[in-house]
């Protein structure tokens, strides 16, 4: 299956649901079914809204609106299967959802590097997501890195340490202002043929990022993906508009 067919499979609906109505565990277990077991049984526990173990040593409740579905978990995992990236990055780690997708990926295709980025980690997601990550690969893996710092100032440090990244998943601060800033800062440092995955474009922020992309950055394509909650560009060439470039693009929904 070719990278454009795989991205167009059908797809579950947004969040833990199919047909309006909460998936039942047994279709929760049966979507992580190719993870590995400690990944699986560590994201059942999540799923299933039990209190998890923070770096403080104590257990938290988790906000049960903040989390990858278990579809799109497994997307990002399949799309890391098939693509077999060198280094992927993650901006907004919270309760460590994705980062075990991307670091699961990883260690079924025996290489890559998952960096992951939150400056809130500590103080407002207790840890609980280094401490998922520790407790399911071992103690901070070498295919992984946690740079707790703001992801404009770690751009900066990433660009200039000459990193690059095959795929990118801005999942950050859903201002539009600052989703637009990680695109603008990580988009260098995706590699040509790479993909940035915006999450949440159920919101009118993220969506209208989407279309200004989609109408302003003919660098990157937009890849139509079943996946109902993405919107997946793929970088295909370097930037190269003039200074004063700028289209029209529709404002979709309300920005209230």
């Amino acid at each position: 299956m070719n990278l454009r067919t795989w991205i167009n499979r059908p797809k579950e609906p947004r969040g833990a649901q199919r047909d309006g109505r909460e998936l039942t565990e047994l279709e929760i277990e049966n979507t992580l079914a190719p993870l590995d077991p400690r990944v699986r049984d560590a994201l059942l526990s999540m799923y299933r809204g039990e209190p998890q173990l923070g770096m403080d040593g104590e257990r938290h409740a988790l906000k049960p609106d903040t989390r990858v579905s278990p579809s799109e978990g497994m997307w990002l995992y399949e799309l890391c299967l098939s693509v077999r990236p060198r280094a992927t990055t993650e901006i907004g780690m919270a309760y460590g959802y994705s980062a075990l997708y991307f670091l699961a990926a990883h260690a079924k295709c025996g290489s890559g590097h998952h960096t992951a980025i939150d400056p809130c980690e500590a103080h407002l997601w207790h840890g609980i997501g280094l401490a998922q990550v520790r407790a399911c690969f071992g103690d901070i893996p070498d295919a992984f890195q946690f740079i707790d710092d703001r992801s404009d100032r770690v751009a900066t440090d990433l660009a200039r340490s000459g990193r690059t990244f095959d795929i990118v998943f801005i999942d950050g601060p859903h201002l539009f202002e600052h989703a637009l800033a990680d695109f603008h800062l990580y988009a260098p440092l995706c590699t040509i043929g790479g993909h940035v995955v915006l999450d949440d474009v159920w919101m009118p922020s993220i969506r209208t990022l989407s279309d200004f992309l989609r109408a302003n950055r003919p660098d990157f394509l937009h890849v139509p993906a079943r996946e109902g909650n993405i919107s997946v560009f793929q970088r295909v060439a370097e930037d190269s508009r003039s200074w004063g470039h700028f289209r029209q693009f529709p404002v979709q929904g309300d920005m209230d």
